[in-house]
């Protein structure tokens, strides 16, 4: 063989490991969820009922709305573990403005998101301004907002939340109230990252945070911003929760923090930013939302729930790793 049919078969055979890369990074997820759902069908036929498709498609909502903030944290190469926090702060503030009265829904809400706000620009601020890593400054976060919920309500929580906040249970078939939000949202930041400048500044500041301030980008508006928007959603989650549940409940949300991370790794977000989006969050939303129904109705354990969620987080890190290494 000559040298130059050497080196042509050579460059060949990178140019097909670089279109395999390329094919998991860009589809892996969907063929994923696709594989999950044949394998569901053999073991649990019973997921493919109306009503258990309208039940797991309620839960993914919950999920997947604070899954679309965590996304757009990630794309810049952030982290937000504050979330948990958010949530119980929210059902707190919804009882205690709302205090039963249907009339107070609209004062309740947009006291939560203001409150919410602050707490993602805290967030921001401590990440952007004084440098603190994401994990640390979100942690601190988290445990501030706990704590003062708790030293707010003396562990006692008070108040009602008003009944009328009950429409979230409100169902069509699968179709429901927190589905056509998430829906609704999902393809409205879909087109904000695709379509707009800010989108594309928020890929910009995930890829290279110094190109990007070179390249005139107000990186540390934008990494605000997106910590802002992820609290924001947080609330937006917390308040389907609460409605869903119609009382305060100190544990509410209890894992969506950690699983609305695990869809967006798992739908194709680098954890090092700049890459991903949110077509694959709601893959990894319903991958997560599946595999969770599935252990219920094998009516296995629930540690088996968390041993396969942290095999699957793994194996999507390992793959997407593997498939965006240079050749």
């Amino acid at each position: 063989m000559t040298l130059a049919k050497r080196k042509s078969k050579l460059a060949l055979s990178r140019d097909n490991r670089w279109r395999l890369r390329k094919f998991v990074a860009d589809y892996g997820v969907y063929i994923a969820l696709l594989i999950l759902l044949l394998v569901a069908a053999l073991l649990t036929p019973k997921l493919f009922a109306v009503d258990t498709i309208a039940v797991v498609m309620r839960q993914a909502s919950q999920l997947g709305i604070v899954a679309i903030g965590q996304t757009l944290v990630l794309l810049v190469a952030g982290l937000d573990l504050s979330v948990g926090g958010i949530f119980i702060m929210t059902s707190v503030v919804v009882a205690e403005v709302g205090n039963g009265r249907n009339e107070m829904i609209a004062p309740a809400i947009l006291t939560a998101l203001a409150l919410g706000a602050l707490v993602g620009l805290g967030n921001g601020l401590l990440v952007t301004k004084r440098r603190v890593p994401p994990f640390v400054a979100t942690l601190g976060m988290l445990v501030l907002v706990k704590g003062a919920t708790q030293a707010y309500t003396r562990g006692v929580p008070g108040g009602f939340v008003p009944e009328a906040l009950g429409i979230v249970n409100q169902s069509w078939f699968v179709l429901s109230v927190p589905l056509a939000l998430w829906l609704g949202l999902n393809a409205i930041f879909i087109f904000v990252l695709r379509g707009t400048t800010y989108g594309r500044r928020v890929y910009a500041v995930g890829s290279n945070i110094e190109a990007a301030r070179l390249s005139g980008i107000p990186v540390d508006a934008i990494r605000i911003s997106v910590y802002v928007l992820g609290s924001l959603f947080a609330v937006a989650s917390g308040i389907v929760l609460t409605g869903y549940v119609l009382y305060v409940d100190r544990f509410i949300g209890s894992g969506l923090d950690l699983d609305s991370i695990a869809a967006a790794v798992v739908g194709g977000t680098a954890f090092i930013g700049g890459r991903g989006g949110l077509l694959g969050t709601i893959a990894g939303v319903l991958i997560i939302q599946i595999l969770s129904t599935m252990v219920v109705l094998l009516g296995l354990d629930v540690e088996v729930q968390f041993i396969i969620k942290g095999l699957v987080i793994l194996g999507a890190v390992t793959l997407y790793s593997v498939a965006s290494t240079e050749s």
